[in-house]
């Protein structure tokens, strides 16, 4: 797979923000294809389809339960993609990256509900590796988890704007999860590992006896968020905030978020948290 941010470099967040901007302004959401008794669920692309419906589908059914509605879990070959079927309606309800949020929320009206919780990207070496500096990367191999992953994002924007251009001065490895990464960081395959949380290192550390050292890390940013068309019943919309902020209270909503992911929960919609989203937009 070629990296989906392999043509992106400094400007990269400006022009993903402002291609969700230009197409906010400029299109209306169409009339359902399906019936309007069918609900949609959209996840953007940032796990492959086949992990997105493994994760997803549980939730999915939930939502379809609460809403005494069939409800449809769908996404996208490519984040553009997902963009289009978003701002053309294809999806009643939808999960979105964070530099989606602005320009859907702020400047197209689509309502949100709840947000995974703020965290640093980080990038990791193991203990008694010779980098000490994020300089230090130069010449060297930076393991990254998903191309499309937020935290893919944040670290290219963050290394390119003190210097560090993927492909140019430090060489990129994708792989499917942290722990992936981390065990080619173990065999000297990688010589860091950048990630998004921290469950994963420290149950890497655990498993593997070994110990990991921060190299850097980024400023907290908030993470994806699911949002509602501007157009879906403000009752159902409300149905839904209470049901995903409530998951943690409950067995069986804890179970859904560990088909998430490891440590996964949801916290309420600020606009203010998104004000770090606006400036790298800027």
């Amino acid at each position: 797979m070629i990296p989906f941010f392999a043509i992106f470099r400094l400007r990269f967040a400006l022009l993903l923000g402002g291609l969700w901007l230009l197409c906010a302004t400029g299109l209306q959401a169409s009339p359902h294809a399906e019936s309007s008794t069918v609900y949609r669920l959209g996840v953007f692309p940032y796990l492959s389809p086949t992990r997105i419906e493994q994760t997803y589908a549980p939730l999915a059914a939930a939502f379809g339960e609460l809403l005494d509605r069939p409800l449809r879990l769908g996404t996208a070959k490519n984040l553009e993609s997902f963009r289009a079927r978003v701002l053309r309606g294809d999806f009643d309800i939808a999960l979105v990256p964070p530099f989606a949020v602005v320009p859907l929320v702020d400047h197209r009206g689509y309502i949100p509900l709840a947000r995974r919780p703020s965290n640093p990207a980080s990038i990791v070496v193991l203990i008694n590796s010779s980098l000490k500096r994020i300089g230090d990367l130069r010449g060297k191999t930076l393991g990254l988890p998903p191309a499309r992953s937020p935290a893919s994002v944040i670290i290219w924007v963050d290394l390119d704007k003190q210097g560090l251009q993927a492909n140019k001065h430090f060489q990129t490895r994708y792989f499917p999860s942290t722990p992936a990464c981390l065990h080619n960081l173990l065999v000297n395959r990688v010589d860091a590992c950048a990630t998004g949380g921290g469950a994963g290192l420290r149950s890497f550390e655990r498993k593997m006896g070994v110990k990991l050292r921060t190299l850097y890390r980024t400023e907290p940013f908030p993470h994806m968020l699911f949002v509602t068309r501007p157009d879906f019943p403000l009752d159902e919309g409300d149905k839904l905030r209470h049901f995903i902020l409530s998951l943690e209270e409950s067995a069986e909503g804890r179970d859904l978020l560990r088909h998430i992911g490891p440590d996964s929960r949801f916290v309420p919609y600020h606009s203010a948290d998104y004000d770090v989203i606006r400036r790298y937009l800027k």
